[in-house]
């Protein structure tokens, strides 16, 4: 079934020009709970599973539907309420959750979404939500990569009555004027900026099946060419035409400054000299992350005009930061598993070490990345004016992720019974296992 703009449909929701959606046979439907609440009075939870399926179908949604539901903290009789009408709290997908005491999750529903999209064949996303802008950007980045997006959310101020009416009546669909604007106001400096523009959103699997086959010929003709100046930022699938393994850094400039007047290029130079003395390819690429209040490095924002592989990008406060790489890391290592090569992924933030959710995703993503370093530089060796930057950092700061959890168990019972915390460690290897880093190509 397609539903085109212009049609007779009764509920069309808010479709930009010349949109159209038409339906597969899998929906998943992403719920935050922090944005838009049960309201109040409403005890039946199964009606509201039935209201949001139903509206979904008005709209061209048919076939298998999982509803999924975030919350940071959710109280224990409403999450088995939940689930007994079918509603999936996603922390349940995680063992920390499952083998924790602990009642708050630390991630952000983008990385849920994410990391639940990303090995799914084109399918259905329906998001309940408000629009913020890594939300935005998240959304943008899937349907390039050929799912079908609609995002509910009423106006700012007003709470969602889960009513099939309303659903309908607040559904977005594609990147209506309404998003663009929001993804402007919290992407101007790392997207709009730049001129680029998002051309394969809309695009489904026959497209994909072309472009693959594209790539294919490319490959046999081994004349595949890049713009040294695309700026890479997620927003449509990322297929680098280098040879052989990789290496991708991703670092949180606010918290590891660069060094003072450094152009991007002398530290591109820099970073890719210390891991090629290290054993690791020389052919990198750096993802690098500044906050808005970022006055030194703001200058490295904005058109790039250089020719190294690293891209800038104004990421926000302290937490947004980390929901941004997390993210970007995530595609990153998805689209790299496809590679017939192991790579390597480097991390330096203080953000990631000791936050148990955070490293279990991580963790996740070992067997697309043979090697997978994490650095958070003490106050010692973060320093960016000194000779020795950045190779001290690889010497003292970097350690690989090890992950340990204890047996899951059987029960999700939310009873005071519950196993105590499991032995969950964020450790580092061995110095004689870390020590002597050898080539992955």
């Amino acid at each position: 079934m397609a539903l085109e703009k212009g049609s007779d449909h009764p509920h069309r929701g808010t479709m930009g020009e010349g949109e159209y959606f038409s339906g597969n046979d899998y929906t998943m439907v992403f719920w935050n709970m922090d944005d838009y609440p049960i309201p109040v009075g409403m005890d039946d939870f199964g009606s509201i599973r039935i209201n949001i399926i139903e509206a979904l179908e008005r709209f061209g949604y048919h076939g298998e539907t999982d509803v999924n539901v975030h919350c940071a903290q959710l109280e224990c009789d409403v999450r088995d309420e939940l689930s007994k009408a079918r509603i999936d709290y996603l922390p349940e997908a995680t063992k920390v959750y499952l083998t924790s005491t602990a009642k708050v999750c630390s991630l952000d529903m983008t990385a849920f979404l994410v990391r639940i999209a990303l090995p799914q064949p084109p399918i259905n996303i329906a998001v309940i939500a408000k629009p913020k802008a890594e939300l935005v950007r998240v959304l943008k980045c899937l349907k390039s990569r050929g799912h079908t997006l609609m995002l509910i959310h009423p106006p700012d101020g007003e709470q969602l009555s889960f009513s099939v009416d309303t659903l309908l009546a607040h559904a977005h669909l594609g990147d209506s004027k309404e998003e663009e604007d929001h993804l402007s106001k919290g992407e101007e400096e790392d997207h709009l900026s730049k001129g680029e523009e998002d051309t394969s959103v809309g695009l489904g699997p026959y497209y994909y099946y072309c472009q693959y086959l594209s790539q294919k010929a490319e490959k046999e003709k081994e004349e595949e060419v890049e713009d040294p100046y695309k700026i890479l930022d997620f927003l449509e699938p990322i297929r680098p035409s280098v040879k052989g393994a990789m290496t991708a850094v991703f670092w949180d400039a606010q918290y590891c400054p660069f060094p003072p007047g450094s152009t991007p290029d002398e530290i591109y130079n820099s970073i890719e000299l210390a891991l090629v003395k290290r054993k690791f390819t020389n052919k990198t690429t750096i993802w690098a992350y500044l906050g808005d209040d970022d006055k030194n490095g703001s200058a490295l924002l904005g058109d790039k005009t250089w020719a190294s592989r690293i891209y800038f990008f104004s990421a926000g406060d302290k937490a947004s930061r980390r929901i941004r790489m997390t993210n970007d890391i995530c595609f990153w290592a998805h689209e790299s598993s496809c590679q017939p090569v192991r790579e390597s992924l480097f991390i330096v933030s203080d953000q990631f070490r000791g936050d148990l959710y955070y490293v279990e995703l991580l963790h996740n993503l070992v067997p697309a990345c043979l090697h997978l370093f994490c650095i958070t530089p003490t106050q010692d060796i973060n320093k960016p004016e000194s000779p020795e930057w950045p190779e001290l950092f690889f010497d003292k700061g970097a350690y690989r992720l090890l992950l340990e959890i204890s047996e899951i168990p059987a029960a999700r019972s939310c009873s005071k019974k519950r196993k105590t915390d499991a032995g969950m460690l964020f450790t580092m290897e061995d110095e004689e296992e870390t020590s002597g880093m050898e080539s992955n190509e």
